[in-house]
């Protein structure tokens, strides 16, 4: 394969702060024309022979467009550059006539329960094999929107359709709101959408990296620059510098108006300025309770900029609001129900980003916190690089919770660890939980962990016979990683037997 193109430094600012890119695979138009047939033939009058997650192996052609260097450069980009496929695949008909989707957030296909990460350690593409102006029904995103479980105020935050050429792609941030548009066309329109992982921690960018100055002038309805500096250093693998340019006075003099616009600007200017932090602890944790929920997130992410001084006033959030968690009963998120615990969220983000500080605090709150508390530590500290044993101890007995979103959050965070006997063993049991939420993400973390899980061999070849869909998929990428002899015979003896024939179909069976 030629080698992969790399994002720009303007291409990857613009994605973590639009959370969404447009751009081409360099296929020729007579590969995409055959996708669009395919697809069509495949899918049916009726619709009813959407292959789902056997799309790859049904058009086994689509592995060209993984294959293409605009792709794996983009996914290189922003995932890392070992990244993996997620075992879910979907084929999207809009046919003539079909009616706009509500804005949503994809549901993680059973992860609802999980903290949404905004790091870059999920992302979507969605390839078109025809061109989709904005009659013909293309997906719609809000630029910005990846950072917040609100629905966005479309009088800050405008929809803007994805329109593509044929053989386009979008490049999305799991987490953008986004949805299906109208097809206004009397043509049927196919999108295909797969999800990519990121596998370990960025330790340097893997872009085409330049200049480490963050210049995003182009920006999305609302500004979240707080938010996305610190993006933009966690994707590099530097610290978190404060600006040396001098704050004015008056831009950073208050956010408690109605003005969201000036409150965003007034916190992204003290959110530069260390002192100007500590001086206004306590206005930006008022801000954690805004209505608007941008001001609340960028308000976390400013506070982490004063350290260790930030802990009190952000604990104290977590500690106040505990309502039910608006993520366990959902089975998708339009942001029609209520969101009683926003500040306890965003205050989970600001003690992320403040790191090993925030860890005594966060190892006390999953030990002794309510369930929502403990599933916010839970996530937190698995966020929190170059921890000690101590964090690993507490994730690997938080595994075995009596709440099973506590249980999902530390399995995903023991991924983000250096591997231990002691936490390959938690895993190793996790993956036969009675959840199957649990059990993926323990399959999934043990890939994440790959050669250093070799004694979890056994427990994933169990597991390929899981009848939860994503985790023998997850067990799968496990075994492959892991490399062993044992995991290799394990691993090729499951695909041998659960091959899938393309050729095969009703009329040709033989």
């Amino acid at each position: 394969m030629t080698a992969p193109v790399l994002l720009t430094d303007d291409e990857m600012q613009r994605f973590i702060a639009h959370g969404y890119l447009l751009l081409k695979t360099r296929l020729p138009e007579s590969f995409h024309q055959n996708i669009y047939e395919r697809f069509d033939k495949l899918i049916g009058i009726d619709a009813k022979l959407n292959p789902g997650n056997n799309l790859l192996p049904a058009v086994p052609e689509l592995n060209q467009v993984f294959a293409d260097p605009v792709v794996r450069g983009a996914l290189t980009s922003v995932v890392g550059p070992d990244y993996v496929m997620h075992p879910h695949r979907a084929l999207h008909n809009n046919p003539p006539g079909s009616d706009a989707q509500r804005l949503h957030k994809d549901s993680y296909w059973g992860y609802l329960r999980r903290v949404r990460n905004h790091r870059s350690r999920w992302v979507m593409i969605m390839y078109v094999p025809q061109a989709t102006p904005l009659e013909h029904g293309p997906t719609g995103v809000v630029p910005g929107s990846q950072y917040q479980m609100q629905r966005p105020d479309e009088s800050v935050m405008p929809e803007v359709a994805g329109c593509l050429d044929a053989g386009g792609f979008l490049l999305i941030h799991y987490d953008i709101w986004h949805r299906k548009m109208k097809n206004l066309t009397a043509n049927k329109r196919f999108m295909m959408k797969f999800e990519f992982i990121r596998m370990h921690e960025p330790k340097q960018a893997s872009w085409d990296h330049q200049d480490p100055a963050w210049r995003l002038a182009d920006l999305p309805g609302i500004d979240l620059s707080a938010v996305w500096r610190r993006q933009w250093n966690w994707l590099r693998g530097a610290p978190n510098e404060a600006e040396t340019n001098q704050v004015p006075g008056d831009v950073a003099a208050t956010f408690e108006g109605s003005d969201r616009g000036a409150s965003l600007q007034s916190i992204n200017a003290i959110a530069a300025n260390p002192g100007l932090v500590r001086a206004r602890l306590p206005q930006l944790a008022a801000a954690l309770h805004n209505e608007f929920e941008p001001i609340a997130v960028d308000a976390a992410y400013a506070m982490a900029g004063a350290g260790e001084a930030a802990l009190p006033l952000l604990l104290e959030a977590i500690g106040r609001d505990n309502g039910a968690d608006p993520e366990e009963n959902r089975s998708s998120h339009d942001g029609s129900q209520p969101d009683p615990v926003r500040a306890a969220r965003c205050a989970a983000y600001g003690l992320a980003e403040i790191g090993l500080p925030s860890v005594p605090a966060l190892l006390d709150m999953l030990a002794t916190g309510v369930a929502h508390a403990r599933k916010l530590a839970a996530f937190a500290l698995g966020e929190i690089a170059m921890t000690g044993p101590e964090v690993t101890t507490a994730l690997c007995s938080a595994t075995t919770d009596a709440a099973v979103t506590v249980r999902i959050n530390a399995v995903e965070a023991l991924g983000l660890k250096p591997a231990t006997p002691s936490s390959v063993t938690a895993l190793s049991v996790a993956i036969k939980d009675v959840d199957p939420q649990v059990r993926f993400s323990a399959a999934l973390a043990l890939a994440q962990i790959g050669p250093e899980a070799e004694a979890a061999v056994p427990a994933l070849q169990e597991a390929l016979s899981d009848q939860n869909r994503y985790v023998p998929g997850y067990a799968v990428e496990a075994l492959e990683r892991i490399a062993s002899p044992d995991a290799m015979r394990a691993l090729l003896s499951y695909l041998k037997s659960s091959r899938w024939c393309s050729h095969t179909s009703p009329g040709s069976i033989y």
